[in-house]
Order: structure tokens, then C-alpha cells, then sequence
């Protein structure tokens, strides 16, 4: 973990104004010790992804909740397929597997008959 003077001394394109604009924003979430915020790996690459997202793709502060919210349901979805592909990979989980087949041979049948 980091301080945020750490933390700006890494990022030097981004202030500590800026940061504490973002943490209350929630759009950064550090952990917070004795009153001091400590960050972790992640914050300094969500606040890097924040940085790429403004500085180079011209996402603007309106706009910002928004897409890291999409980002966010993106990442979320990606773990959720990595999970689901281990189920049916193994078979510590049988039943699953059976359910998980018939179910995308229902949803490959619907979206034939829809096609």
C-alpha cells in the first residue's frame, strides 16, 4: 500500500486535489487508516485508467460515472464467464454442468428460430 503523496509522486500528471475530487466522486475507493488514505495496486490503476480515460479518449467529468461504471459491469462479466467455463470444464460440479448444456442448447435453439 501507498500514501497519496506516494501516489502523486508516481503519477505526477494527476494532483492530490484531483484524487480526493475522484475518492468522493467514488470513483477511486483507497482504504482509509488513522485518517490517512492508503492505495492499493488497483487504485493506482483505476486512477491510471481514470487518466487515459480523460487525458487521451476525452471523456469528460459528466461523462466519467458512466463509462467506469460500464467498465466495471465489463470486468465483472469477464469473471463471471472465467467461472462459469471452469464449471463446465470440471466435473466437481456434474449437476451444473447438465443444467449449463441445456440451457445454452435453449438459447442456441431460440436464437436460430429467431435468426
Amino acid at each position: 500500500m501507498i500514501t497519496l503523496e506516494t501516489l502523486c509522486l508516481n503519477l505526477p500528471q494527476v494532483s492530490s486535489a484531483e484524487i480526493e475530487i475522484w475518492i468522493r466522486n467514488q470513483w477511486v475507493k483507497p482504504e482509509t487508516k488513522e485518517g490517512h488514505y492508503c492505495f492499493h495496486e488497483i487504485d493506482e490503476a483505476r486512477i491510471r485508467l481514470i487518466l487515459e480515460l480523460r487525458d487521451h479518449l476525452g471523456v469528460t467529468e459528466d461523462a466519467m460515472p458512466l463509462v467506469l461504471q460500464l467498465i466495471d459491469q465489463l470486468y465483472t462479466t469477464r469473471r463471471q464467464m472465467r467461472y462459469l467455463c471452469e464449471i463446465i470444464a470440471t466435473d466437481h460440479y456434474p449437476d451444473s454442468r447438465q443444467k449449463l448444456r441445456r440451457m445454452m442448447d435453449e438459447i442456441i435453439i431460440t436464437t436460430d428460430i429467431k435468426s
